[in-house]
């Protein structure tokens, strides 16, 4: 019986060694589960960081991209002043080109001067215009004498 006992309690300090050695894992397992959790902390904080990080991006990607649209809506409608002016440019440039030719040279001026009548011309024009005034008045005041003698 002794036997029994002896084997008994090797099996009872064998439990209890075996019983201390789980502990120990069991301590383990939890310090190591601990720095599990801390990690998993550490990584959800980073997710979250890099979730606001991505909501900035997206929000700054939208903001680009309108002003992207903008410049480009804007950059079409500059076309669009440049090629009304090109075409008013080439309207003004053929205007031009008209008025060029219908312009008169210096031989032509000076054609223009000798066929224009000079201050002596004009005076002795005024000078004729008024005798023959003076002799159409004359002339009506002797019809209206001449009526009146009738």
């Amino acid at each position: 019986m002794e036997e029994l006992l002896r084997q008994l309690t090797t099996l009872v300090q064998g439990l209890v060694d075996d019983m201390s050695v789980l502990k120990q894992d069991m301590q383990t397992v939890k310090q190591k589960l601990g720095q599990l959790e801390q990690r998993m902390d550490k990584l959800e904080q980073r997710m979250d960081k890099q979730e606001e990080e991505l909501r900035w991006l997206k929000e700054q990607m939208k903001e680009n991209t309108d002003m992207i649209k903008a410049i480009r809506d804007n950059q079409l409608e500059q076309r669009s002043i440049q090629d009304g002016m090109r075409h008013e440019i080439a309207n003004l440039r053929g205007e031009m080109a008209g008025i060029r030719e219908q312009m008169a040279t210096k031989d032509d001026l000076s054609r223009l001067r000798e066929q224009m009548a000079t201050k002596e011309d004009i005076s002795l024009i005024h000078q004729r215009l008024d005798y023959q005034l003076g002799r159409i008045a004359k002339v009506e005041e002797e019809m209206y004498l001449l009526k009146k003698v009738d």
